[in-house]
């Protein structure tokens, strides 16, 4: 591969030093010509550390090894994952040593839905490895804040009687709640955590699968709220208090990729979907209700790290739901909410009266483009919350969840319920409404 130059300066607001390279003798020029130009003061660009990928044919992801092979269990898959995981490790730090990279510079190694790592590197690091025949792209890492989202109320518990339960509207509006018992399938919470002993969930618990990314914080247990309350949008469990989920008593799966400030990076959310990549099963639904608040304007267009990523997931059979966000803004504008593929549904906000909520949510693009699939409820959702408790909020975080409950009840994408019709003066638009029947 040629050298790949980096730039400081330019006029796009973006995220990335993108490599495309699907054909393996690009060309310097091509390199520069399709690589995304980091603005000057982008103050989301982590500078000094990099996501690097490795081509396919180099190092193949677990995901793809794991194509002719059988498996009888979760934990046979697993263990078979973990194996392949191990053989790429040593292949990639034979990579690091031929470059002299010493390994302590790796912050994470990716090796199921992709094949790389991130990394801290010097300018001098990053030329040689760069010219590696064996490197596909390299990008920045990036921060990553979470969309804000409102806590408009909280139920507290009392020591002597749990609330009685209620079916919230966006249930009823999604074709109304179906009994998960007895399913194989799992819906992996890529969020804050969750509340891990909310009496109202079936938490996923075991820590070969539920997990944090972050060292200092090392339990997926949820500090925040957010992840707890989109886990019993679409799981919460049909008993005699509380709420009820879409597909209730689901279990959920906290990953833990959003700190308890709302902050998180690219390297870390890649970390989470990794993580999932390789212990799911094909029909296991993902919800991540994590846009971030920065567009990436026209970067939305390229395949970034975490856009392949996220299609991995999908076209190995696990479902993927995602919040359009909440900028009232051009949906394709947002990652990973612009994101189209196989098995990947993004989800804008109504509210119970069914309409389309552009208080907040991001919408379908005057010209008619936008990566939105469905429309669920999103404005002031009751849902479970931390310490035992219920919480009413508002986001497209909280639309989304109807949509993975959805999908695990039925084992399918959503059907469209009706759609709900937004008008301006300039056009209008039809956003179809999820239902499970």
């Amino acid at each position: 591969m040629e050298n790949v130059t980096k730039f400081m300066v330019g006029a796009l607001f973006a995220s990335l030093m993108m490599i495309s390279c699907q054909n393996e003798k690009i060309t310097n020029d091509q390199i520069q010509s399709e690589s995304a130009i980091a603005k000057e003061g982008d103050k989301n660009i982590i500078f000094g550390q990099y996501i690097v990928l490795f081509k396919e044919s180099k190092i193949s992801t677990a995901l793809n090894q794991l194509d002719n092979a059988s498996f009888k269990s979760r934990t046979s898959r697993a263990n078979l994952m973990e194996n392949f995981s191990k053989n790429s490790i040593r292949k990639i730090n034979t990579i690091l040593t031929n470059n002299n990279i010493e390994k302590s510079k790796v912050l994470k190694y990716y090796t199921a839905a992709n094949s790389g790592l991130s990394v801290k590197l010097t300018d001098e690091e990053f030329d040689k490895l760069s010219r590696d025949e064996s490197v596909e792209s390299i990008e920045f890492d990036r921060r990553v804040e979470l969309d804000d989202f409102m806590v408009e109320n909280i139920t507290k518990n009392s020591k002597f009687k749990q609330p009685a339960q209620e079916v919230p509207c966006g249930i009823e509006k999604a074709g109304g709640f179906s009994k998960a018992n007895g399913k194989r399938t799992w819906i992996w919470i890529i969020d804050g955590g969750i509340d891990l002993d909310h009496p109202d969930l079936n938490v996923i618990t075991n820590r070969r699968f539920a997990k944090s990314f972050f060292e200092d914080d090392p339990s997926p247990n949820d500090c925040s709220g957010h992840g707890t309350h989109v886990a019993g949008t679409a799981a919460a469990i049909d008993n005699d208090f509380g709420v009820v989920g879409v597909s209730a008593g689901a279990p959920v799966v906290p990953v833990k990729v959003i700190s308890c400030t709302g902050k998180s990076s690219i390297s870390i959310i890649l970390s989470g979907i990794d993580h999932v990549a390789k212990f799911s099963l094909p029909g296991d639904v993902v919800n991540m209700s994590i846009g971030n608040r920065t567009p990436l304007g026209e970067n939305c267009s390229k395949e970034t790290t975490l856009k392949k990523a996220i299609k991995s997931l999908g076209r190995k059979g696990v479902f993927v739901s995602m919040a359009t966000g909440n900028e009232r803004m051009h949906a394709k504008l947002f990652e990973p909410g612009c994101i189209n593929g196989k098995g990947i549904f993004t989800v804008a906000a109504m509210n119970c009266n069914e309409e389309f909520e552009i208080r907040y949510s991001n919408h379908i693009a005057f010209d008619g483009e936008a990566p939105i699939d469905f429309i669920a409820v999103g404005t002031s959702v009751k849902s479970t919350y931390l310490n035992g408790e219920y919480a009413t909020m508002t986001g497209t975080s909280m639309a989304a969840p109807h949509v993975s409950g959805i999908i695990h009840a039925t084992g399918k994408a959503p059907k469209i319920a009706r759609y709900v019709v937004y008008e301006n003066r300039y056009f209008t638009t039809n956003y179809p409404v999820a239902g499970r029947k």
